[in-house]
């Protein structure tokens, strides 16, 4: 029976490995959608009662209600319970997050095993239900993705579909976790996927529809934040604007530092230890500033209903900064998202509040300057502007905020990254844990880069004859490439700096009293490169064009400069190639 079944499906695979297979990608995705919202619906039910029930909170996240004692006890404790169970775990399976995804999905065909999405369901939920810092989202899209790479991998579909219904699970899990399908989309394709295309956008999309309308049917229109905005931008505050994304591109830079800091101090700790300093940390925080213990987005409504000091607001962004960034970057399986969101709430609800009380103007004020602040830092800490700005239209509903929106997330987002050299948290996560995921860029692409811009510089240009200890006197100076040019010799020979010790390490020594060597032509003698000469003013497309047209591997990047001379920049390389956007 199941052997027909599969012979059933075979057309369907073989039409799905087609790049314009929307139609059956897009009901697998509007199927992945449906399994990722109810995932997703599920943690959320369960994370209120056992907030209410279990815990006796007055209302969900109101950490507050909680005494003095608890305050401290609950997030030590569950840390401590959360360490020794994640030590019992195989490292390859307490492995979990968006961090994780991207990896499987850029670097493993996006495939996910389902034992990790165990982990992380029942892990996150535990983390939030004690009260560390941090967000749903993180839970929601692994396991979302993990539903798309199951639902693939049971029909046995082909990797492109693997990675669409991948996407459509993750955008799901965004859009059932906020209400912000068009967000969810953008999210996934920025941070996750990484390229947009129809092919993938088209399921992503339905799959994030179904997501929210799930949502929506169980929680209601705001499953996350209750935020309406009634604001007209006056002229004058244009330099507010410049100035929050200026501060929140700071703060974005500051946060992804610390998260950085954080793995690379306590990466190699035993894993009952991080957490543990995770929940100290979070316990002693938690007793004068409860409101930042766990989502806090019930914090956020009240900041932006104009209900709290400015004074106060500025403790909750610096506490809830510090606290989240170290909980991510400790390693506990949660997210990052929610926090960006709370943070840059917290920040632009102060400033609100300090226009409030210079200009007395109307407390809508302040729920304008929150919904920005949430949008700068957001697409700051991911570089995600559009997925950002996004976010900010859907959750206020209103397109008087786009040009606010646009200015403050571009200038926060400009700030982070050019001023500060921040890539995005998960990118730069990865490296810091000695990965790495070669990946399209919506930063820029192949035909917006010259290859003058990666190829590599260290290089040593040599006459084509010479003796041997000037070769040695050449590779004195540590170059990883020679390049030897005869006169009128196109393209000149090169050859790797390794693989010329390793000819100079074979020749027999030379007695003192023997007379001078004869110059050596080192075409003829060296193992050199097949390559071509190319203009390092090529696009990354026009040398991979031109590498295939002429079956290299190797160009030598020139300019002329003063014709018919040549100088030599550096040299690429297919794999360098390759890595590149």
């Amino acid at each position: 029976m199941r052997t027909r079944f599969h012979q059933w499906l075979d057309p369907w695979r073989l039409r799905l490995s087609q790049e314009d297979a929307l139609i059956p990608l897009s009901v697998l995705g509007l199927l992945v959608g449906l399994i990722s919202a109810l995932l997703i619906s599920i943690f959320h039910l369960l994370l209120t009662a056992g907030q209410i029930y279990v815990l006796g909170l007055s209302v969900a996240g109101e950490y507050a209600s909680l005494p003095l004692i608890w305050r401290f006890l609950l997030p030590v404790l569950g840390a401590v319970v959360l360490g020794l169970a994640f030590s019992r775990l195989a490292p390859a399976r307490r492995t979990v997050g968006i961090g994780f995804t991207l990896l499987r999905f850029h670097r493993y065909n996006a495939e996910l095993p389902w034992q990790n999405a165990v982990v992380q369901f029942f892990s996150g939920l535990w983390a939030l239900l004690v009260g560390l810092s941090s967000g749903r989202e993180g839970p929601g899209v692994h396991m979302g993705a993990t539903g798309g790479s199951l639902i693939s991998h049971w029909l046995h579909l082909p990797h492109n579909s693997t990675r669409t219904l991948v996407g459509c699970g993750a955008a799901a899990a965004i859009a059932a976790s906020f209400n912000t399908p068009l967000a969810a989309v953008l999210f996934t394709l920025e941070v996750i996927v990484r390229q947009y295309t129809l092919a993938s956008f088209v399921p992503v999309m339905l799959a994030s529809s179904a997501g929210a309308l799930l949502s929506t049917l169980v929680f209601g229109n705001n499953p996350a934040f209750d935020i309406t905005l009634d604001h007209s931008l006056a002229w004058w505050e244009v330099s507010v604007l410049v100035g929050l994304g200026l501060a929140l591109g700071v703060a974005a830079a500051a946060f992804n530092g610390l998260s950085m800091l954080t793995i690379q101090r306590t990466k190699e700790w035993p894993v009952l230890w991080r957490f543990a300093l995770v929940g100290l940390l979070t316990g002693v925080i938690g007793l004068w500033l409860p409101q930042v213990m766990s989502l806090s987005y019930g914090t956020i409504n009240v900041a932006a209903a104009a209900g709290l000091t400015m004074g106060f607001l500025f403790a909750l962004t610096l506490a809830k900064g510090v606290l989240s960034a170290i909980t991510f970057g400790a390693g506990l399986p949660l997210g990052v998202v929610g926090s960006t969101l709370v943070i840059g709430g917290f920040a632009g609800a102060s400033v609100g509040m300090g226009l409030l009380e210079v200009t007395q103007s109307a407390p809508s004020e302040v729920a304008f300057y929150t919904v920005l602040g949430m949008g700068a830092m957001m697409g700051a800490v991911l570089q995600a502007p559009l997925a950002a700005l996004t976010a900010v239209i859907e959750l206020t509903g209103s397109t008087s905020a786009i040009m606010p929106a646009m200015l403050t997330i571009l200038i926060a987002n400009l700030t982070s990254r050019q001023l500060f050299g921040e890539a995005g948290i998960y990118d730069a996560a990865l490296r810091a844990n000695a990965h790495s995921i070669a990946a399209f860029s919506l930063w820029r692409g192949a035909n917006d880069v010259a290859i003058g811009s990666i190829i590599d510089r260290k290089i040593i240009e040599l006459p084509a004859q010479g003796h041997a200890e000037s070769l040695r006197a050449a590779l004195a100076t540590e170059p990883n490439w020679l390049i030897f040019r005869a006169a009128g010799e196109e393209p000149p020979a090169v050859i790797t700096a390794e693989s010329a010790a390793r000819w100079l390490a074979q020749l027999p020594p030379v007695a003192d009293d023997a007379p001078p060597p004869d110059e050596l032509i080192w075409r003829e003698i060296l193992p050199t490169i097949n390559a071509r000469t190319a203009d390092i003013g090529l696009t990354l497309t026009e040398a991979r064009e031109l590498m295939r047209a002429e079956k290299v591997d190797t160009l030598i990047g020139q300019r002329i400069t003063v014709p018919p001379f040549k100088r030599s920049f550096g040299v690429l390389t297919r794999q360098r190639l390759d890595e590149a956007p």
